[in-house]
């Protein structure tokens, strides 16, 4: 494919999305009608819909619209590209431009269209964050590093850089996270490099990992991952030795945990959870704004209701949980958001023993962002003074 049929396929996807297709599912949809399309084409495409859907709103106000082709005319003018290289360039291409049809003057965007948020968000964002709101919006409208947590259980990450640096994947290995590595070159392939395949590293973002450390898990200890989604956490639980148990409300999210478990060496009991657990992990459900390079859709989507529901959700999931925690245990509340209602809010909800239902103290917690080199990741560490009640 042309440089300019591939914009003409993510003007297709584009549009799919704004019809309510859910960005993932229009770019296999186009792929699957489209069979000739080889993989540099198929990821090329991908790159061009995902950076746009990154940039929506100032892409609208400059291309004059939310269609595919105007986010692709906003686009090719925040990049400096001339209109024409795309618009009418081969037989391929989308048609040409029209009378009439030009890129806005960027300089005219609002606030909120330049940070590329909702004006709510963009609001939340400047009340949370101060000086460094606009710099952590920015950071959200270009791709999220990729990084790997190294598993202890079978690797050393000095061992694993050597090999990744020999393999062109130009690895950084983190300054303070034991097991963090950057990679920084040929990130699509790590899926069918041996270290990968056989289980001696794991895709996880940094900030996840800083939490695991931040943790302290140690050997032998009882953990329960209670909101385990894919079960990165509990791998890395188990990394560190201990025994755990995952858990989430919906279990066809674990389906893989069981094989990912195997290839890294490690055990992982997908039984209900019962008794008391040394360590209680909960990555509740969230708005997902620190992943918004990862999935920028959610970005368009959240409402203040929508937010509200989730604060709430995460309120009751905590208080649950807080049932499995032995006297003297640790709980460790996580999210992958920037939000701090979902974070340093309910931290303070967490600390008060009349709303939480478990007298708690605080050990220590950290707000990432990707200022930081991470998603943007928050988790609160604390410790339980007496048992707990679940309501």
């Amino acid at each position: 494919m042309t440089p300019a049929a591939r914009y003409a396929a993510a003007i297709e996807v584009l549009d799919e999305i704004a019809e309510g297709q859910a960005a993932e599912a229009a770019l296999l949809r186009w792929t699957r009608a489209h069979r000739f399309a080889g993989s540099k084409d198929r990821a090329a495409i991908r790159d061009i819909v995902f950076s746009i859907e990154r940039r929506r709103a100032s892409c609208a106000a400059m291309g004059g619209g939310q269609t595919g082709r105007s986010l692709v005319l906003g686009y090719l003018s925040q990049e400096g590209q001339p209109a024409e290289t795309v618009f009418g360039a081969d037989r391929y291409a989308p048609p040409p431009l029209e009378p009439g049809e030009e890129a806005r003057d960027g300089s005219l965007l609002s606030e909120a269209e330049t940070a590329d948020l909702q004006p709510w968000i963009w609001t939340r964002f400047q009340e949370d964050y101060g000086a460094q709101a606009g710099a952590i919006a920015e950071a959200l409208r270009h791709r999220a590093p990729v990084w790997l947590r190294v598993n202890r259980a079978k690797a050393q990450r000095g061992a694993v850089v050597a090999q990744l640096a020999a393999d062109g994947f130009a690895p950084e290995a983190h300054e303070s996270c034991s097991t963090a590595i950057r990679i920084n070159a040929g990130a699509r392939q790590l899926a069918q490099h041996s270290l990968y395949l056989e289980g001696l590293v794991e895709l996880q973002d940094l900030g996840s990992q800083i939490a695991m450390e931040a943790s302290e898990i140690v050997q032998g200890s009882r953990v329960l991952d209670f909101c385990a989604g894919g079960g990165g956490k509990a791998l890395a639980a188990a990394a560190r030795g201990a025994q755990v148990t995952a858990h989430d409300a919906m279990p066809a999210r674990m389906g893989d945990l069981p094989t990912r478990a195997a290839r890294a060496g490690t055990e992982i009991d997908l039984a209900p959870p019962q008794g008391a657990y040394d360590y209680v992990i909960c990555d509740v459900p969230c708005s997902g704004s620190g992943a918004w390079r990862r999935s920028p859709s959610g970005k368009w989507q959240l409402g203040p209701d929508d937010l509200a529901r989730l604060i709430a959700l995460q309120r009751s999931i905590v208080r649950e949980a807080l049932g499995f925690l032995r006297p003297g245990g640790r709980l460790a509340y996580m999210t992958c958001s920037l939000l701090q209602g979902e974070n340093r809010d309910q931290r303070d909800f967490l600390l008060d023993a009349s709303a939480s239902g478990a007298e708690l103290s605080l050990l220590r917690d950290a707000q990432l962002t990707p200022l930081d080199g991470s998603d943007g990741f928050y988790y609160a560490v604390f410790e339980s003074g007496h048992a707990a009640t679940s309501g």
